[in-house]
């Protein structure tokens, strides 16, 4: 129904404005602004290569206390996963959905590219967050652009003025504009927007939750890398971890994938990138120095920053404090925009994955999850 709208919306401009879309392609970044909650997608999709590893059950698998199922299903829920150590020790599904499901992660990829940004400064390839963004992306975009900080991207403080924040970006869709920034970024990738990437100096650190922001951060590492961001996301975390073959939104058919968005894989795959993360990939061969580490997990964040919640390294904190729980503590999770969520709680081994169509209550999901075990 929102896409029909959105249909409406644009054909009213005129038909002469809608041939122009359909002849310009734009129509394919309007279908992939939002896509589907579940594969099958439309759009134009890389095929992600894994080598599925099995995940151990427990001998028996606790249900959710009536509390836990309220919220499954008052949420919309569509999937609920709980990992402890390395095995899966809760594991429910709505009707119509299951273990091979592959679920769109919308946002979750975002918190992935942070990590890789901060594999690129473990590795020395970025030498630091806070070098100007044009020592890694030379001559590219304005000089106002360049002269933020990698560190400025990876916290939405860029101060780049692109695209229209919204509290409740589903309703996005209805005014989506086929000839906007945000449809030119989807169909054509960063280089298509180049001239378009224009800070503002009253915005420069100040929050601001853009997509742009992490596309930047893709390209960045394409360049350091030398190679195509979803060679370095199968290389260093997909099979690493252990996941299996999924489907990564493209820009366009020729075009890199979109970094910010649009991975569609099981709900089982997200428990393995949560704990690959929370342990900090093998101790063979960590992920992540110890420094960098615990930047990404925010464990040097104040007890304050916590309780209101903090937006890190393109990862978010927060802290379960409530009286009477059992479950106490930091958490960290990946969040994306219709509740897709990856708790890590490293302290306590426990990795837990909800997919739904909504978004259900915070702290609350983890109470009853931990509860319920």
């Amino acid at each position: 129904m929102r896409i029909l709208k959105a249909l409406f919306l644009t054909a009213s401009a005129g038909l002469g404005g809608l041939a122009v879309a359909y002849a310009s392609g734009l129509f394919e970044p309007l279908q992939a602004a939002y896509p589907r909650a579940v594969w099958p997608a439309l759009g134009s999709f890389q095929t992600i290569s894994g080598q599925p590893e099995p995940l151990h059950y427990a001998s028996a698998l606790a249900p959710l206390n009536p509390r836990g199922q309220d919220l499954f299903e008052d949420a919309g829920s569509h999937a609920l996963l709980v990992l402890r150590g390395d095995r899966i020790v809760l594991e429910t599904y709505a009707d119509g959905y299951g273990p091979h499901t592959r679920f769109n992660s919308y946002s979750l990829i975002k918190s992935v590219v942070g990590a890789l940004v901060l594999q690129a400064v473990s590795e020395g390839r970025i030498a630091s967050l806070d070098d100007p963004v044009s020592a890694y992306l030379p001559g590219f975009g304005s000089e106002r652009f360049g002269q933020q900080s990698v560190r400025s991207f990876l916290e939405m403080r860029s101060g780049l003025d692109f695209e229209q924040e919204s509290a409740d970006k589903q309703d996005r869709l209805v005014t989506y504009n086929p000839f906007g920034r945000l449809a030119r970024l989807h169909a054509g990738g960063l280089g298509s927007v180049e001239d378009e990437l224009q800070v503002r100096s009253d915005r420069v650190g100040q929050f601001a939750y853009q997509n742009v922001n992490t596309a930047v951060l893709g390209h960045l590492l394409e360049k350091v890398h030398g190679r195509p961001l979803d060679h370095l996301f199968v290389e260093r975390v997909w099979l690493p971890a252990g996941a299996a073959r999924a489907d990564w939104l493209r820009h366009g058919e020729e075009g890199s994938v979109t970094a910010y968005c649009c991975l569609y894989a099981t709900a089982s795959d997200w428990l393995k990138v949560g704990r690959f993360l929370a342990q900090n990939g093998t101790p063979e061969r960590p992920f992540l120095s110890e420094e960098l580490w615990n930047l990404y997990f925010g464990t040097r964040l104040s007890p304050k920053a916590r309780t209101k919640g903090a937006y890190g390294t393109h990862i978010r904190h927060n802290v379960l404090d409530r009286k009477g729980e059992a479950l106490q503590g930091s958490f960290s999770y990946m969040m994306g925009q219709g509740g897709q969520i990856v708790y890590m709680m490293p302290d306590k081994d426990l990795v837990v994955v909800r997919f739904g169509d909504r978004h259900s209550l915070l702290h609350s999901t983890l109470y009853s999850v931990w509860n319920s075990l």
